[in-house]
């Protein structure tokens, strides 16, 4: 398999016509077919928990009532930030971000475990690349 450019990974602060589309990550994954089943099925695991219409972990569809417990000073401070009306849409999302860092954090584990660390150079190359990275 020859090493082919990864698309360049959008600002999340960016406009949206910007912004790496899903159909062209997925495309990139299906590239890397030669990866190990391993790898693939991670892949697949991140890819498949998104929407079409969103880079974010799709957040629509049947609600189940969960019972949590969490420290009273931290429900006070979602309160007091959001209301209770919307306080279940923002731990769900505060979920969700967690949940997809999770699955990078896996992806990330199993390409060290395949293809060793990301070497010095290659991470040089990347810090220069985001001008406010210091």
């Amino acid at each position: 398999m020859s090493a082919q450019p990864l698309p360049a990974v959008p600002s999340p602060e960016g406009p949206a016509d910007d912004q790496t589309s899903l159909a062209e990550l997925q495309g990139v994954a299906h590239d890397l077919g030669k990866a190990s089943p391993d790898f693939q099925a991670a892949a697949k695991r991140l890819l498949g928990t998104r929407s079409p219409e969103s880079s974010r972990l799709r957040l629509v569809g049947r609600a189940r009532k969960v019972s949590v417990s969490m420290p009273e000073d931290l429900t006070a401070a979602v309160q007091q930030r959001v209301g209770r009306g919307d306080f279940s849409q923002y731990v769900t999302e505060a979920v969700a971000r967690q949940l997809e860092l999770d699955l990078l954090g896996e992806l990330a584990a199993l390409l060290e475990s395949e293809h060793g660390p990301v070497s010095d150079e290659a991470l040089n190359e990347a810090r220069g690349s985001w001008p406010d990275a210091r």
